[in-house]
């Protein structure tokens, strides 16, 4: 069983694993507020931290099905949708106050709101401790799959050339196929016959088979005819 194997039974192990991610400055002081959320499928908490504080929902069953009750919300994945959305839109307002914090989900069409409470100091401690260790689980995780493509990449003598060059080239190539005529393609045109290969579009001069004293007009033709009667 490799690292990442283990990584993975041990998030799928935790009783409300850390999901969504966000960092919220806010408004008026400028601080930064670590924003995440703990789901599970009967389970979910919405947790924020400045790093010294911890603030959770700390939704019992029964707190969480009346908050689920009071918003129209079906199930745990729907409030984890929801807030995931809202983090990666940054439309989240903060409301902090001395042991508690209040999280609205400002664009949300149900207008969501979540009442979170300080923790306190050891509860708070075990929370970043698990915090912090599941993020640098996830971040050596993101380093093995970056090594994996870059070793994977580097064997196949397709794909030595470096992922910029060949970004470069194929825009490159596009260019030039949105400058050519429409309906115009990168095959080469075919030459037609007595085409000359140095002047394309002209025809190619014949060699000459003798010495030839008199053009060969129609006017000069019909001279001749006529001597030749004589």
């Amino acid at each position: 069983m490799n690292k990442y194997s283990c990584w993975k039974m041990d998030t799928q192990e935790l009783p409300a694993s850390v999901r969504s991610l966000h960092i919220h400055r806010h408004p008026q002081n400028n601080h930064r507020y670590f924003c995440y959320t703990r789901v599970s499928p009967r389970a979910f908490d919405l947790c924020v931290t400045n790093i010294a504080d911890v603030w959770s929902t700390a939704f019992s069953q029964q707190k969480l099905e009346e908050h689920k009750v009071m918003h129209g919300m079906k199930n745990s994945e729907e409030y984890h949708t929801r807030t995931k959305e809202a983090f990666h839109k940054d439309a989240v307002s903060l409301t902090v106050l001395d042991n508690t914090l209040i999280l609205k989900l400002s664009q949300d069409v149900l207008g969501l709101a979540f009442d979170l409470y300080k923790l306190p100091v050891a509860e708070a401690k075990v929370e970043l401790r698990s915090v912090v260790f599941h993020l640098v689980d996830y971040v050596h995780h993101l380093e093995q799959q970056v090594t994996a493509k870059e070793e994977a990449d580097a064997s196949s003598p397709g794909k030595r050339m470096p992922f910029a060059h060949r970004l470069f080239q194929t825009v490159d190539f596009d260019s030039k196929m949105k400058s050519n005529d429409p309906g115009s393609s990168p095959v080469a045109r075919k030459r037609l016959a007595g085409e000359s290969l140095i002047n394309p579009g002209r025809k190619r001069t014949k060699a000459p088979t003798g010495v030839s004293f008199e053009d060969n007009t129609p006017d000069n033709n019909s001279q001749r005819n006529e001597l030749d009667e004589v």
